[in-house]
């Protein structure tokens, strides 16, 4: 009996100690890890990672169409190199779901357009909160042949129209507009254009405002070689004719979504760059997202440098004399910061649910036809799947976003050229569609 009582103690003892061993090494891996993070800087999430825990989640997304299509049609090229920035591993996949033989696919497919000596780009995928996949491929700067990672900015161009969508929702949110309310009862320069020209028609594209092509541009050109957002609406002060009357024909302006940062701008009483960084882009968390004009734009090292061209001759795109206009494509950010967007229109941090549904309705026309574009997106079908998108055009980067909310998926694509790629179907849904089954 003593004998086994010895067992015992000696059992106990064993246990106690192996207790102690194991909390002291997760103690070390979670220092580690801490470490790790501080000394990155950035918040670099990879394959697998659960984002930040201070992130809210989604809604569903809409439709949107291209500011402008690209100069190029995409072209195959040679088959590449392997990517020159491989996904950051991280937490394991679980056992049930096993991702790595589809983001080695993806891996492939940009490898067919992209290697480590011209312009590349960055894809991050996302399921239920969690990056299942993110990767950067080519050259951030040819000059100094920087490597691309997925830590640099991209000038977001017109995918950047949600966020403007977003401060105005925001501001309706807070009763301080309305969607029907006429232009001109917070911009009185453009009241020519009468009370049915609306806040919700210009989010629309259903307004019949023209856009910069239609004139505009050469309008500001004489007036400054640096035009603002002011500048903008002395030009269209001047303007007596839209394209079709409001409500009768989607015409897609990008001088309308300019329009509305004016219109934010003199509801708020902030700058529509600080309302943004402010209201949206601190909330969340994203510290590598900013809307210009911001001189960070030439100062940090981790923004990005565009090309436009082609495979053989690809040439830095130089600055635009419209910079400085913001609201319809201003914005700067990160896949990671998008994909804390992405999940922040699940839940209610910016806005409610319930004021968010109206971004996801289609513009109705005064003869009761549809359009399928919300509030800053649009909408597509995939295999009679509604899902959410918008691209992004201008300066000489190309991107695209595509969400499938019901899924709680989304992939978003930047890329720092506007030549060469891939975009029949568009290039989030192709990457997307290697993991839609």
């Amino acid at each position: 009996m003593n004998f086994q009582k010895y067992i015992i103690v000696a059992m106990a003892l064993w246990l106690i100690a192996c207790g102690n061993f194991t909390a002291k090494v997760a103690s070390n891996v979670a220092t580690s890890i801490a470490a790790t993070q501080q000394a990155d800087g950035t918040s670099q999430t990879a394959d697998n990672t659960a984002l930040p825990a201070d992130t809210t989640a989604i809604t569903k997304p809409a439709k949107a169409t291209p500011a402008s299509k690209p100069t190029t049609k995409p072209a195959k090229a040679t088959p590449a190199s392997k990517p020159t920035a491989k996904p950051v591993k991280a937490t394991p996949v679980p056992a049930t779901t096993d991702y790595q033989a589809i983001n080695d696919e993806v891996d492939a497919f940009f490898g067919e357009f992209i290697n480590e000596k011209t312009p590349g780009g960055v894809v991050i995928v996302l399921q239920d909160g969690q990056i299942i996949h993110q990767a950067a491929y080519g050259l951030a700067n040819l000059k100094k042949k920087t490597p691309l990672t997925v830590n640099h900015m991209f000038h977001l161009a017109s995918m950047g129209k949600q966020m403007t969508a977003m401060a105005i929702m925001m501001l309706a949110e807070q009763g301080k507009l309305d969607y029907d309310d006429p232009i001109s009862k917070y911009i009185p320069e453009i009241s020519q254009f009468g009370d049915t020209f609306t806040i919700r028609q210009v989010l629309h594209h259903t307004s019949g405002l023209p856009d910069y092509s239609d004139g505009i541009t050469d309008a500001l050109m004489k007036r400054s070689d640096n035009p603002t957002n002011e500048d903008m609406i002395a030009v269209l002060h001047k303007k007596r004719k839209l394209l079709a009357a409001p409500g009768d024909a989607f015409y897609y302006s990008n001088a309308g979504y300019d329009m509305l940062a004016v219109l934010i701008e003199r509801v708020s009483g902030e700058s529509f760059p600080d309302f943004v960084q402010t209201h949206i882009f601190d909330p969340l968390k994203m510290k590598s997202t900013f809307s210009l004009p911001n001189k960070k734009r030439r100062a940090d090292p981790l923004v990005t440098i565009s090309y436009t061209g082609s495979s053989d001759a690809p040439e830095a795109y130089p600055n635009d004399p419209l910079d400085n206009i913001y609201g319809s494509g201003s914005i700067y950010s990160t896949i990671g910061d998008m994909a804390l967007y992405d999940e922040a229109l699940y839940g209610d941090t910016l806005v409610s649910q319930k004021t968010y549904q109206e971004a996801l309705k289609p513009a109705t026309l005064n003869d009761g036809s549809v359009e399928q574009y919300g509030f800053g997106l649009e909408f597509e079908k995939w295999k009679k799947e509604t899902y959410v998108a918008h691209s992004g055009v201008w300066l000489g980067f190309n991107n695209d976003y595509v969400r499938f909310p019901q899924r709680h998926f989304s992939v978003i694509v930047l890329l720092n050229r506007d030549y060469e790629y891939p975009d029949n179907p568009r290039i989030a849904l192709k990457v997307a569609e290697f993991y839609l089954k």
